[in-house]
C-alpha cells in the first residue's frame, strides 16, 4: 500500500487501516469465525487497492496513446515542402 500510496484514494486506506485492526483485535480474541470474517473484509477491501491502481495505469496509459498521434502530425511533411520535391522529379 506504501508503494502506490498516491494512487489510492485516502477512503480506501482508511477502510483497510481499519480492517487490519479488526482482523488484529480478532486474531487476539482466537474466535474463529471472527477471525475469518475480519480476514474476509480485509480481503475484499484490498481487492479495492489492485482496483484504484488499475484504473489510474489505464487512464495514464490512455494519456499517452492520446499524446502519440499528436507528435506524428508534427512529423508531417508541410506542404511546401512536399511542392519542392514535386518540382525536383
Amino acid at each position: 500500500m506504501q508503494e502506490h500510496a498516491d494512487k489510492i484514494p485516502q477512503n480506501i486506506k482508511d477502510q483497510i487501516n481499519g480492517d487490519i485492526t479488526s482482523l488484529n483485535e480478532a486474531i487476539t480474541t482466537e474466535d474463529q469465525d471472527k477471525i475469518r470474517e475480519a480476514l474476509e473484509r480485509l480481503k475484499n477491501s484490498s481487492m479495492e487497492i489492485g482496483k484504484a491502481i488499475y484504473s489510474q495505469s489505464s487512464s495514464d496509459q490512455s494519456g499517452e496513446q492520446q499524446e502519440q498521434p499528436q507528435e506524428e502530425q508534427k512529423e508531417e511533411p508541410k506542404p511546401e515542402e512536399e511542392k519542392k520535391e514535386e518540382e525536383k522529379k
